[in-house]
């Protein structure tokens, strides 16, 4: 359905033809009643006429709607006008990957601007995946590169909340946009097959491969052929295109498995495995260095000018779901870092042990206390800070690395300590909240995977100025990475059933999850008035292996009680998670004893 400049649908005023596909018009319009310019896509009859879709489109753009993460475009509103279906979003303004492919990198893009949109992207993935809702159309097409009045370039993943027929693999080539689809569909997409976060997985791994060489995995313009090569063929070696980059070969051997399973656990976990493997020959890359002219002529990488990116202007064009006009790009992948707020010396005042569910007593007094440098920066909404031990108490180990998250400060590291007699593995946490006197209060929490716990207050208190080159620069430090396993959080009901006939046992409790910044491990520790149960994650799974003495509630007679437990990541993600389910062993001695594998889950209660 084409409509005219002026010509009034839905109550939006259309301004501009922005674009058209195979999923229809778009166009730059007037908001009925706010003083707002949105992209306004008007999809063809067809597909309002199929009540199938219908029912998803109306679900998915609502799903969409809630979605509010610094790199996904926002959908305002969606609905039905004399037969069509419409969806209005945000309305960007940039370039897409794709077209900065083609008219600027065709051999691909520096290593560190390619993986600043990777990574963004697979943060904008996993927090949907965590919310229930799939993309399904994961393409360089798709990914906006924006900076607004020519400031830093941001990243932005379109085309959340357009319901498509992938999951039909016969629909894959019923429009010139599905055509272009099929280059990054997942086998089971392609199969017809039921698909689950690590579909997208594969396709921001089909897309990470072009960005990174200017190409996919498997191109060309024979549909059955690249359809087979999905399904069946081997992944192609990155190394062939640049041989600098051959250390990333399994790291895409894994994302682009042909069984989901041997994924990744998520897209952050994709990206940061990406990361981790580049070393530091591929990162001339950056400087435009050219490939060793052993690679063929048509596989090297162009050399570039200073700035590679350069302004953008006069581009208006179609994102399959988000659009966007023409603005400058800076070739920097990150914003310039700024001095953050936290910087000088700080007096750290540590209360006394406590378990988990006491809450502080406020008349207590300092138990420990030890000095700490801090040095902050800033990009744009996000601040990272170093702090290293500088004299006193040993609580902490000696070096955090705090990110702000959620208006806390958080810092997450791995220590290690005794835990009944035994030396074991600890997660130390530090959570401050600023307050208004410029003091940071908060807690400071050490929990082993053998369920020892312990809680203490803090109290940081800046008391000096230091030189900050000194310390180590928080410029330098990775990305934090969110993890699918930080939606485990709030109350659950936890139900454990023996095979044996042993009772049934249930109780409630509270979890948080605290995760290292690479998101790769984190531990989420159930507790309550009787105890803990401390879950560590790693690899799409938690794990459960406890061993401590306990009472026989009967006859009161001491028990030695062993349990082990998995627990699988579910999926689709969830954000929270509502059931968690797994399944263990427990042995159990005394007069109460138990020797029997259990079924359990957790079931959320609130927040």
């Amino acid at each position: 359905m084409a409509l005219e400049v002026g010509q009034v649908f839905a109550g939006y005023t259309i301004l501009r033809v922005l674009g058209a596909g195979g999923m229809g018009h778009v166009y730059l319009a007037a908001h009925p009643r706010l003083p707002r310019e949105d992209a306004l896509k008007v999809l063809p009859a067809e597909l309002t006429d199929d009540p199938q879709y219908r029912a998803r489109f109306m679900r998915e753009a609502e799903l969409a709607a809630v979605l509010s993460h610094p790199h996904i475009v926002g959908i305002h509103d969606r609905g039905e006008y004399h037969s069509h279906l419409w969806i209005s979003m945000e309305y960007v303004a940039g370039t897409d990957a794709g077209r900065l492919l083609r008219e600027h990198c065709p051999a691909g893009m520096p290593v560190d601007e390619a993986l600043s949109i990777i990574t963004a992207v697979a943060s904008a993935l996993d927090y949907a995946h965590h919310r229930g809702l799939l993309h399904r159309d994961v393409k360089p097409a798709n990914i906006l590169l924006t900076g607004p009045d020519g400031g830093p370039g941001r990243v932005f993943l379109a085309d959340f909340g357009i319901a498509r027929r992938i999951d039909d693999a016969a629909g894959l080539t019923r429009t010139n946009m599905a055509v272009g689809t099929v280059a990054y569909a997942s086998p089971e997409q392609l199969m017809g097959k039921p698909i689950d976060g690590r579909a997208d997985q594969y396709s921001l791994a089909c897309t990470a491969f072009q960005l990174l060489t200017g190409a996919p995995p498997y191109g060309g313009s024979n549909l059955a052929v690249v359809i087979g090569q999905h399904v069946s063929a081997a992944p192609p070696s990155i190394g062939a295109y640049h041989p600098e980059l051959t250390g990333l070969d399994p790291v895409f051997t894994t994302a682009l498995a042909k069984e989901p399973a041997k994924r990744f656990s998520s897209c952050g976990e994709f990206a940061d495995q990406l990361s981790r493997h580049l070393d530091g020959a591929s990162r001339l890359i950056q400087a435009g260095v050219d490939a060793p002219s052993a690679a063929p002529a048509r596989q090297r990488r162009a050399a570039r000018p200073g700035v590679l990116i350069s302004t953008l202007l006069g581009l208006a064009l179609l994102v399959a779901g988000g659009v966007f006009a023409g603005a400058k790009l800076t070739r920097d992948r990150n914003p310039v870092a700024t001095a953050g707020p936290l910087s000088g010396i700080f007096r750290s005042d540590f209360g006394a042990i406590t378990g988990p569910d006491t809450a502080p007593d406020p008349a207590d007094a300092a138990t420990l206390t030890a000095t700490y440098g801090l040095r902050s920066v800033c990009r744009s909404t996000k601040c990272v800070a170093t702090a290293s031990r500088l004299s006193g108490a040993p609580v902490t180990a000696p070096t955090l690395v705090f990110d702000q998250v959620g208006g806390r400060w958080v810092a997450v590291v791995l220590g290690s300590d005794q835990c009944r007699g035994a030396a074991a593995e600890f997660w130390q946490v530090v959570t401050l909240q600023p307050r208004p006197d410029g003091t940071l209060i908060g807690e400071y929490t050490a929990i082993s995977g053998g369920a020892c716990a312990d809680k203490r207050t803090v109290t940081f208190t800046r008391t000096g100025e230091l030189d900050v080159n000194s310390l180590p620069d928080p410029a330098g430090q990775p990305p934090r990475l969110a993890s699918p396993a930080e939606a485990l959080r709030g109350r659950y009901q936890l139900t454990r059933t023996f095979n044996d006939g042993t009772p049934q046992r249930q109780s409630y409790l509270t979890v948080r999850t605290d995760c290292l910044r690479s998101g790769d491990r984190c531990i989420s520790y159930f507790h309550g008035p009787t105890g803990g149960l401390p879950l560590v994650f790693s690899g799409g799974n938690w794990t459960v292996d406890v061993e401590d003495d306990s009472t026989c509630a009967a006859s009161g007679d001491t028990s030695r009680v062993k349990i082990t437990a998995r627990y699988s990541l579910p999926q689709p993600a969830q954000d929270p998670i509502r059931l968690l389910t797994g399944h263990g062993h427990q042995q159990q001695t005394g007069s109460c004893a138990i020797d029997a594998d259990f079924d359990e889950t957790f079931k959320r209660a609130g927040d």
